[in-house]
């Protein structure tokens, strides 16, 4: 059996959603995965298929680790390949995504989502004019603008349910006329939306063209979710399609693979001094980051850093120094130019400003034992995590392992994990609840070789 597998549901020649999807998509993604050594299969989803199977097409990785669900554009075979790459070590959670009073169009087993956002009124403002009370009348007037939507005072959401963001920014002309510019997102980014109208009316009927305004974006909605050159298309399943379980289907988490027999190649010289190394093709990245679920669709990993570990005297743990600094401007990256030119901007890391992000280790305690080969070496590190400008302390776990790589000579791998909380780096967080929305987990696996 595969260790490896993508799963690929399809509802064949139902749509031109379909056909895009399978000619001109389906095979950059089938021999980007056979290139990674990863299974590809497909599926017809109406013959039987898990309830989280609530859109085609709809992309599945799993390995023994688990089974996560793609989340982005099928157009972009990149961010299919990060997907991959960062399933592969850390599979996503469990956790629903819970939103309050969220406009909701059923489709089938899946259903679309649509936060509203209101801005304040610029320009010439009325004297009477109260925005806590301008927004609540906006915000009615749209839930009566809207055919289809329906505003759910909760909704869990799964991973194949789709979204769209809905902006209404007003401004009001010194005559009266109120300019009424609506703008709808796509969930897959935050940066370009994928449509835009202005539309006016006197102050006086600015109730009126907020239901107008509603029922625009509404339609757009709907035109986008079903044009397959948009990216953001796809086919609902039918909630007449038996719901089979995974193994029902044939796929079953692949077992785990054969381990290499630790400590092999053990008579070789442990160094005291390591530098860090890339990471290679089949590696975990030397550092990803995710939200937690529900919000785990959002993640990353850093390409390239600068890195040194040196350990005590006799190969002690206790007493070791190191650093870690990567260059926020060129080695932090989502999968897509898009993604990855938002994450740079004033916004969030302000890379052009804040070009470095670091972690110094100012103390490191473990069990008193010098590491050896075989041997995992837990230990508790306390250093200054240094991002955007700002400096914090941080304490964390991290396992120390000497090993022989294949070329016959030394490494030592250093794994762990901590969290962090953007809001003490005034960086804004992701859509969704709190507390997973504010904060960021980073996943740690460096390979260091000897220096010199």
């Amino acid at each position: 059996m595969e260790s490896e597998q993508l799963i690929v549901f399809m509802q064949p020649n139902v749509s031109a959603v379909d056909r895009a999807f399978r000619e001109d998509h389906l095979p950059l993604i089938r021999k980007m995965a056979e290139e990674m050594g990863v299974g590809v299969h497909e599926v017809d989803a109406r013959q039987g298929s898990p309830a989280e199977v609530a859109v085609t097409p709809l992309i599945v990785y799993q390995n023994h680790r688990g089974r996560s669900i793609y989340q982005g554009r099928t157009t972009t075979p990149e961010r299919v390949r990060h997907f991959i790459r960062t399933s592969r070590f850390v599979p996503q959670g469990k956790a629903a995504n819970r939103r309050l009073d969220i406009p909701i169009l059923p489709q089938g087993r899946s259903r679309i989502w649509a936060p509203l956002k209101v801005a304040a009124v610029t320009g010439a403002r009325p004297d009477d004019y109260d925005h806590e009370a301008f927004v609540t009348e906006a915000l009615k007037n749209i839930a009566a603008g809207f055919k289809k939507f329906r505003i759910q005072p909760e909704a869990l959401l799964g991973r194949a349910d789709r979204g769209f963001y809905m902006d209404f920014n007003p401004w009001r002309s010194a005559g009266g006329t109120l300019y009424l510019t609506v703008v709808l997102f796509s969930q897959f980014d935050c940066k370009e939306p994928v449509f835009t109208k202005k539309i006016t009316a006197p102050w006086a009927q600015h109730t009126k063209l907020f239901r107008d305004a509603a029922a625009i974006l509404e339609n757009a909605v709907t035109r986008i979710a079903a044009n397959p050159l948009s990216g953001d298309s796809f086919d609902p399943v039918s909630r007449d399609v038996p719901i089979k379980n995974w193994e029902a289907i044939g796929f079953p988490l692949p077992p785990a693979p054969d381990q290499a027999a630790a400590g092999a190649g053990a008579a070789a010289e442990i160094p005291r001094h390591w530098i860090l190394t890339p990471s290679g093709p089949g590696d975990p990245p030397m550092i990803q980051f995710r939200f937690p679920a529900p919000l785990d669709s959002y993640t990353g990993e850093v390409t390239a850093a600068l890195g040194e570990f040196s350990l005590a005297d006799n190969l002690m743990v206790d007493g070791a120094t190191g650093f870690i600094e990567i260059d926020t401007s060129t080695a932090i990256t989502m999968g897509e130019p898009t993604l990855d030119e938002a994450i740079r901007g004033s916004m969030l890391l302000y890379a052009k400003k804040f070009p470095t992000a670091s972690f110094v280790v100012d103390r490191i305690h473990s069990d008193r034992q010098p590491i050896a080969y075989g041997k995992l070496t837990p230990s508790v590190v306390a250093g200054t995590f240094t991002l955007k400008g700002k400096s914090t302390p941080l304490n964390t776990k991290l396992e120390l392992e000497p090993v022989i790589a294949a070329d016959g000579k030394p490494r030592l791998l250093i794994r762990g994990g901590f969290a962090i909380d953007l809001r003490f780096f005034d960086i804004e967080g992701a859509d969704g609840p709190a507390p997973a929305k504010h904060t960021v987990l980073l996943d740690l696996y460096f390979i260091l070789k000897g220096k010199g």
